[in-house]
């Protein structure tokens, strides 16, 4: 069960289109949760960075820039900043540039300690991300890992975007998890304890179902 007075946690972990957005969102759904996309910070850096044509690999400036926006928000609002459109985050160009702005240890820092105030003003949430169950909530109230083959997870993309070449994604998804798992800052492994689900082979109701059944035995009620 989770203890009185302290903050219930979901932690989902996973590489890129494994699935977690759409779990998540099931499961705050079901168990009354606030929701956040950790990357989506990272992502809104980036995005600032090519619109201010900051070199993403100045480690310095992008730095400076992650100050600038947070003093700017005033708050956790970065976070979920709604003045960002979905397209506008996941462009090619950012696509490309946020594994390049998510290394960088000063930045994650930052991020770190948005998502860590985000959380404290919520009573039950379900954050995902790539580090949350490793190094931001390590005692989070139940930990899952995501993941699928990366073929399955660039056909996902292809589907989703409806625009690049499968060929072209499935090289960006490669990429990607190759920038995350070898970073050295709080680098995309799955926590000791987390409960390990890959999707390839799984419907979306088979992993939600799991997820619920994994989440109810940590002692979260169903919102009725």
């Amino acid at each position: 069960m989770p203890e009185e007075g302290v903050n219930t946690v979901v932690a989902v972990d996973g590489p890129a289109a494994a699935g977690k957005t759409t779990t998540c969102l099931a499961l705050a759904r079901s168990f009354d949760l606030h929701y956040l996309e950790s990357g989506r910070t990272y992502r809104i850096i980036a995005f600032e960075a090519i619109q201010r044509k900051i070199p993403v690999e100045n480690t310095r400036k992008i730095t400076g820039l992650c100050d600038e926006l947070i003093t700017e928000s005033r708050s956790a609002t970065l976070l979920t900043s709604d003045r960002y459109e979905p397209e506008t985050l996941r462009a090619t160009p950012v696509n490309v540039a946020v594994s390049t702005v998510a290394k960088i240890a000063e930045v994650r820092q930052r991020v770190t300690s948005l998502i860590r105030l985000w959380a404290g003003a919520q009573t039950r949430c379900v954050i995902e991300g790539r580090d949350i169950g490793t190094t931001i909530f390590p005692a989070a109230t139940v930990k899952f890992y995501l993941t699928a083959r990366p073929e399955v997870r660039a056909m996902r993309r292809v589907r989703q975007e409806r625009a690049a070449s499968y060929e072209n994604v499935l090289g960006d998804v490669i990429r990607r998890d190759e920038a995350d798992m070898s970073r050295v800052s709080s680098p995309l492994v799955p926590a000791e304890d987390a409960i390990r689900i890959d999707t390839s082979e799984l419907t979306f109701e088979q992993v939600v179902s799991r997820m619920t059944a994994a989440c109810r035995n940590r002692g979260l009620e169903i919102n009725r």
